[in-house]
């Protein structure tokens, strides 16, 4: 309500504004308009008294000759010289009788003008700041596939003419041959109609008459087009090892990777460490040793990246959160260990929403709690029991398209789905080993269409659900601790209790194996 009167009493003042800048224009215009009316009208008059007093010099002129023709015939009469001689001396003169100037002073022809200036002043306006794009909620936009957002002018209002539009297409690709068309619903709206070929991430610039309108660029992602997870069948390949060597592990508790899949990054629980690996599997480093300094760790068991590409770890029995850049170097940590606001017992899964604040499951105070970006204390919920919104441990977290916090409540054997505030919404899940039962579910992610993986520890599986907690399918994955999803090219990145971690590809033709530390699977 504050906002709104804010905005209202902004408006008053911007009007105000606005209307004296309209003003001072057509002051302006009235001001060069009179000026070159009076400089035409001086010149109209100058031309007109100019040929005025020459026409009358020149009747002046006229009017003398023949005085001096008429007193010529008389001293001719009265003269005795040889009258010929005098009539070619006196007489034979070049008189201009023709007016020397005609009686014509008219404007010249400026009919391009006059329409270029009619032009210029009907195209005075005020900016339309009311056109926005608006974009259908969370669309899920595949290659090669037409999807659609509206041009709205709250005038409700449109002019018909779409040649004023012009649409920018930045893309990652600048190959690609992208298509779109503008129609023009005649009700104050706009509709774009696109096509683009490629996945990838791309911005897009709307302009009107050469201006951004509001809401632009905007940013899509296109995904590769959508898969059956059934097509994903169990590994004949048992590949990784226990140890400590670079791209060795020792039970990886935590996975996640950027926000293009170029890199995956690994909490390497048992040997209190942070290792990076490209998206082929191969190792590019590491960070962290054993402690409880800044940088070091007693069992990272979370790990989410924010949009800024800094890399946030639960250092579980550290009870903190820690920060680092993308490049493993520190940046901050809060936490402590206690059962108040801001403290922590035992930290595991972490994830951060899209304004980067940090949600956190507080494993063993049974509990989420929610900080800003830089670790201040925001909100919290739940507490220990078996009821709607409370938790026995819960162990993973992840956040949806719609805002909506799904945590895997580990004891209790469930998934809880909260609203963004943490108000309880609804629950799947119970003990068991059949189809939708969990024994101790650990990570958990959702996929581009909200569909919901989640890792089934004891029961050696991935279980897949849509969005509304519904069973789907499932895959088999040794001891699946924590689980997540390229962005670019959907693939599934496990990491597993038997010191391993798995990527499934779909793409029946691509099984890779590196270095003995990532399994590649169809």
């Amino acid at each position: 309500m504050d906002k709104c009167e804010e905005v209202i009493q902004e408006l008053e003042i911007n009007s105000t504004t606005t209307q004296t800048q309209i003003n001072e224009l057509f002051n302006k215009i009235r001001i060069e308009l009179d000026k070159k009316q009076k400089q035409l009208l001086n010149k109209l008059d100058e031309i007109k008294k100019l040929k005025i007093e020459k026409l009358k010099l020149q009747k002046e002129e006229l009017k003398s000759g023949i005085e001096s023709i008429i007193e010529s015939y008389q001293m001719i009469e009265n003269s005795d010289q040889n009258k010929n001689d005098f009539q070619e001396s006196r007489l034979n003169q070049n008189w201009k009788i023709e007016p020397c100037h005609n009686s014509i002073i008219e404007l010249l022809n400026f009919e391009k003008e006059e329409e270029l200036i009619y032009s210029s002043i009907s195209n005075i306006g005020i900016k339309d700041l009311e056109n926005l794009i608006l974009t259908k909620d969370k669309q899920i936009i595949y290659e090669n596939e037409e999807f659609s957002f509206e041009i709205i002018s709250y005038s409700n209002e449109s002019d018909g003419n779409t040649d004023k539009f012009k649409i920018i297409i930045n893309a990652e690709n600048d190959e690609n041959e992208n298509t779109f068309k503008i129609i023009d619903l005649n009700n104050g709206k706009y509709e774009v109609k696109m096509k683009l070929k490629n996945k990838g991430k791309y911005s897009v610039f709307v302009q009107y008459d050469g201006f951004d309108i509001n809401s632009s660029p905007f940013q899509i992602q296109i995904l590769p087009e959508p898969r059956d997870y059934n097509e994903i069948n169990e590994s004949k390949l048992t590949v990784g090892s226990k140890g400590n060597g670079n791209g060795q592990f020792y039970s990886p508790h935590g996975i996640t990777v950027d926000s293009n899949g170029n890199i995956i990054i690994v909490c390497d629980w048992g040997s209190d460490r942070i290792q990076i690996f490209d998206s082929q599997g191969k190792f590019i480093s590491t960070f962290g040793t054993k402690g409880n300094e800044n940088g070091q760790f007693n069992g990272p068991k979370g790990i989410t990246i924010n949009s800024k590409g800094n890399i946030i770890v639960s250092d579980k029995g550290n009870y903190r959160i820690q920060i680092f850049n993308s490049e493993g170097n520190f940046i901050s940590t809060f936490g402590s260990e206690g059962i108040g606001n801001g403290q922590l017992n035992n930290p595991t899964g972490i994830c951060v929403d899209k304004n980067d604040n940090i949600y956190v499951c507080d494993h063993l105070n049974n509990r989420i709690q929610i900080f800003d970006s830089q670790g201040k204390f925001l909100s919290t919920f739940g507490s220990k029991g078996t009821g709607n919104g409370h938790f026995y441990h819960p162990m993973g977290i992840v956040i949806n398209s719609k805002g909506n916090i799904l945590v895997c409540d580990s004891v209790n054997n469930r998934v809880q789905l909260f609203d963004s505030n943490g108000k309880f919404i609804s629950t799947f899940g119970t003990e068991g080993k059949g189809n939708g039962q969990f024994i101790y579910p650990h990570g958990i992610c959702v996929d581009s269409n909200d569909n919901i993986l989640v890792c089934d520890h004891d029961n050696n599986r991935i279980q897949i659900f849509n969005s509304n907690g519904e069973y789907i399918t499932q895959f088999k994955v040794n001891q699946p601790t924590d689980i997540t999803i390229d962005p670019n090219t959907q693939n599934i990145i496990v990491s597993q209790y038997n010191h391993q971690v798995s990527i499934f590809w779909f793409n029946n033709n691509k099984i890779h194996n590196s270095n003995n530390q990532f399994i590649y699977l169809t």
